[in-house]
């Protein structure tokens, strides 16, 4: 949507004009929809959460910066959308990840078994 896509650019542009980071690394979570990929992201970056639940449109993402022996490292952590409509729009913004989070739900063995086709769609594209 619109809205999503303005939010992401501004983002952007606020990450662009702090250039105050020693290391820089873009992580995707990936996963199939309802497994808590949003609410993870929240939680870790924000430490917030919500019990609403919202599915994510397209691509969503936080940056968190952490610091690791006496390095500023900034966290780009992308957010997709899990419901396969989606899928070609999120693999477009995989270019660049420097690493996945493939995340099921614990209480589906569908979303377990699932993860394995999202490695093998990454490992091999």
């Amino acid at each position: 949507t619109r809205s999503t896509k303005d939010n992401i650019y501004q983002q952007q542009q606020k990450e662009r004009s702090d250039q105050n980071f020693d290391y820089m690394f873009k992580l995707l979570i990936i996963g199939n929809s309802s497994v808590g990929k949003t609410s993870f992201l929240f939680r870790y970056a924000d430490d917030s959460f919500t019990s609403a639940f919202v599915s994510t449109v397209g691509i969503d993402f936080k940056v968190k910066t952490i610091y690791r022996n006496n390095k500023r490292v900034k966290l780009q952590i992308w957010d997709t959308a899990g419901q396969e409509r989606y899928r070609t729009i999120t693999t477009a913004y995989y270019r660049g990840a420097m690493g996945f989070l493939l995340m099921y739900d614990i209480t589906s063995q569908e979303s377990f078994c699932a993860v394995q086709d999202w490695w093998v769609d990454e490992a091999y594209n």
